[in-house]
């Protein structure tokens, strides 16, 4: 059991926290809390990325300080993203103190207040500041008795499986040297000896966002001490890690909807694809990337010529004939289909009719557009794209050139493609001939 807060500031946040570890223990949990962890001085742990895997549920103290803790929202995400997949992964939000739903939406917590257990809570709580005890026993009787788990956990694989690449690291010193170029100061390596760094710490990091230059320092420290086929798959599971993670959760498909619209505020059809692979933890057996980006613009309408591209290669993707309707596009079972439209030589109303086009033949298919401009803000979203999110990443152009040239170089030295679609690679390609 995870418990997420921030507290160390806060006295009655912290009896809170104390009483609640207490009781969840005497229920019998395993709780893993940062309190009884860190380091003097310390705020964050990179232990924590490891609690935020194995753990099977958490709960998270949402006091005034955890309203605006970088700390606390980051885990959020990634707790989020786990139950986003597995909905037996249960996620306890509790407020402490005088917080209310109110102030947790207003701090971004939306995602918090979907779960239905928050206002249990909240009602049980509110009015006057209760004793700490108290409160914490109102938290401890609501959370409910954990399912069985289940191997249904994509975050959790995907960590599995970069663990199980970087085992075939033998050096344990090479282990440590790419926890330094990941960042990692000397003392969350190891307690001692310092090069004693496991393969699932470091695969734990990866919850992370971390720059492209950095991540292919990383990857080099190790690169020689393994065979091709593991090195191949290391770089394919770990390319995506300098997309934001928080920012790739929010193209996954809302629960409940058919279909979800995304515009995309970036430069390169490549980052969409990025995006997808970061937000599914690279299992590409839960989506599908169709990528499309129109020819330059000729004598040909340009709105034209991207509806003929959508077309072609759906068509393509899906072994469809011409003579096929393309509303006979197969649904792929538990499988979300993504197509990412590089709208480069289009207009933003012209991409509007594309994608409503889209939708009108493919009701179900979601959409991730990326526009010839970049936008201000969602006010300029036209027809039924208004009701499209607006996402814009928190990287800019230079960043974006630089991941995806280093992105490339690592594909040329050490791995193959396998993000999107077949002609991915050539697009790279292309747009490193660009510059």
């Amino acid at each position: 059991m995870f418990i997420s807060h921030s507290t160390r500031e806060d006295p009655y946040g912290g009896e809170v926290r104390g009483h609640v570890i207490q009781g969840l223990r005497e229920r019998g949990y395993d709780v893993l809390v940062d309190a009884e962890r860190l380091l003097p001085g310390e705020k964050w742990h990179p232990r924590l990325y490891e609690w935020l895997l194995e753990c099977r549920a958490a709960v998270v103290l949402v006091n005034r300080a955890a309203l605006t803790s970088t700390w606390v929202h980051r885990e959020v995400d990634i707790l989020m993203w786990r139950h986003h997949f597995n909905h037996s992964f249960l996620v306890l939000p509790a407020p402490v103190g005088d917080v209310t739903p109110e102030d947790m939406a207003a701090a971004g917590f939306e995602d918090l207040m979907s779960l239905q257990l928050v206002r249990r809570i909240a009602t049980v709580c509110k009015g006057d500041v209760p004793d700490a005890a108290e409160a914490a026993e109102a938290i401890v009787r609501a959370f409910p008795p954990l399912p069985a788990p289940t191997d249904d956990d994509p975050v959790q694989r995907w960590a599995e499986d970069i663990t199980a690449q970087l085992s075939q690291v033998r050096t344990m010193s090479r282990l440590a040297r790419m926890g330094r170029a990941l960042g990692l100061h000397d003392r969350h390596l190891a307690s001692s000896p310092v090069t004693d760094v496991s393969c699932g710490f470091l695969a734990a990091q990866m919850l992370h966002t971390h720059d492209a230059p950095r991540l292919r320092s990383a990857v080099g420290e190790v690169a020689r001490h393994m065979d091709s086929t593991a090195l191949n798959e290391l770089v394919r599971l770990v390319l995506p890690v300098w997309i934001d993670a928080a920012s790739a959760r929010r193209v996954l498909p809302e629960e409940g909807l058919e279909r979800q619209a995304v515009v995309l505020n970036v430069h390169r059809p490549e980052t969409g694809q990025y995006y997808l692979g970061r937000a599914f933890c690279m299992d590409v057996s839960r989506y599908c990337c169709i990528s499309v980006s129109a020819p330059p613009p000729g004598e040909e309408d340009p709105e034209d010529e991207l509806r003929l591209a959508c077309e072609q290669h759906i068509r393509s993707r899906f072994g469809m004939s011409s003579r096929e309707p393309l509303a006979g596009a197969p649904r792929l079972r538990d499988c979300d289909t993504y197509v990412v439209i590089h709208a480069e030589h289009c207009t933003l109303s012209q991409a509007e009719r594309v994608v409503d086009w889209l939708h009108e033949h493919i009701p179900w298919v979601h959409i991730l557009l990326i526009p010839g401009e970049q936008l201000p803000d969602d006010s300029a979203l036209p027809g039924r794209l208004s009701q499209a999110a607006l996402l814009t990443p928190p990287f800019g152009a230079d960043d974006e050139r630089v991941a995806i040239r280093v992105a490339y170089g690592m594909l040329n030295d050490w791995g193959i493609p396998h993000i999107g679609d077949d002609a991915w690679m050539s697009r790279i390609n292309r747009t490193n001939a660009r510059g």
